[in-house]
């Protein structure tokens, strides 16, 4: 799997490559990986130090995100929020804590060992507004118009069929409801080898699209006034023409 192209795999087989991957981030965070992940990356994208250093190590050390969405989510206590790839739980956290005891948070991922880690992280605090669940983004287990928004952190680029994903999301919010997300946009088309690379893919930039190419692609799911809230480089920006954009879109 190492060197394999990813124009000879199928969307199972890229789906189950990055279900392994991120199961080992989980089960081994100190690992080597081609892409930054814990705690000090967490702090380096705007997670508050003084915060993380309250909770437990496992919420921050498995956290491979793109950015940091808590500043641009804006969350009214009762809502219903659906975490789309949460990883450890370390977005979960800021969700539950900022919908209140009257709003519910939903976390999905790809990788059941995240989801386990997840789970015990947040039941670890007593934190009793979350449920979890293990599946694919582009065939999400909920309702139509079931959340308040969507939020997540870097999902898009592992995923083999983003519009298929982005019509799941516009499918499971409600209507006025807004997805949030950081995602690696491009200034500009990489060249093929890259495209191509699954150890590429892994690092979020490999299928990653120039940025008016994900925006149309937003607005041909249905999604309405997007904005793109800010642009920044980061350790996950890990190529010259990548650059972490921070989204909020409305369905209408």
């Amino acid at each position: 799997m190492k060197d394999k192209s990813l124009n000879k795999m199928t969307s199972s087989d890229i789906k189950e490559a990055v279900k392994d991957k991120y199961s080992q981030v989980a089960k081994d965070p100190s690992g080597s990986f081609n892409f930054p992940v814990g705690k000090t990356f967490a702090i380096g994208v705007g997670y508050p130090k003084e915060i993380l250093d309250k909770l437990p190590q496992a919420f921050s050390e498995s956290f491979t995100g793109a950015n940091n969405p808590q500043p641009f989510v804006d969350l009214k206590e009762g809502e219903i929020v659906l975490d789309l790839g949460c990883g450890a739980g370390l977005d979960l956290y800021f969700y539950a804590t900022s919908v209140g005891k009257k709003g519910k948070v939903y976390g999905l991922d790809i990788s059941n060992d995240m989801l386990e880690k997840a789970k015990t992280n947040i039941e670890s605090l007593g934190i009793n507004n979350v449920e979890f669940t293990q599946g694919s983004s582009d065939d999400l287990p909920f309702e139509n118009d079931s959340f308040d928004i969507v939020a997540s952190n870097g999902i898009y680029n592992l995923s083999p069929d983003k519009e298929k994903v982005l019509s799941e999301v516009y499918r499971v919010l409600k209507p006025g409801g807004r997805t949030v997300f950081c995602e690696i946009v491009l200034k500009d088309k990489l060249p093929e080898d890259i495209i191509n690379n699954i150890n590429d893919l892994f690092r979020c930039i490999g299928r990653a699209l120039p940025e008016k190419d994900f925006l149309a692609l937003m607005e041909k799911t249905g999604f309405q006034n997007t904005i793109v809230i800010s642009k920044i480089r980061n350790a996950r920006t890990g190529h010259k023409l990548a650059i972490c954009a921070n989204i909020r879109s409305y369905k209408i």
